[in-house]
């Protein structure tokens, strides 16, 4: 037993094996990501939790009906810069009536500098 723990220890015997460890100091901008509800970021719709549906035997079982939300990008002038959301295609459709994303958040009351 001794043997083979002089063995090992000689075996061992080296500098140990120097890894470049990450700095938590700093993070990237993609390391900080949070979890986000689906609700679109113009209208505020929200999925419905209320639907059903009815099978051949009209057993109703639940289900969630999704928004269809987008990733999109939008140059707003007011900040001079593009704005990235997360809209419906409703509030994409609205984008477009208002001619832009500065006068649909003005509607809507959103603040475009938090995106």
């Amino acid at each position: 037993l001794l043997a083979m723990v002089a063995s090992a220890a000689a075996f061992f015997a080296g500098t140990p094996l120097q890894t470049a460890s990450r700095q938590s100091g700093q993070r990237s901008s993609r390391s900080n990501m949070e979890m986000r509800a689906r609700v679109c970021d113009l209208l505020g719709k929200s999925p419905n939790r209320q639907a059903r549906v009815v099978t051949f035997s009209h057993t109703r079982n639940k289900k969630v009906q999704h928004v269809n939300l987008q990733k999109k990008r939008f140059y707003s002038d007011d900040l001079g810069r593009t704005v990235r959301l997360r809209l419906s295609t409703k509030g994409i459709k609205t984008v477009t009536k208002y001619g832009g994303v500065d006068a649909a958040a003005k509607k809507f009351g959103l603040d475009l500098t938090k995106f």
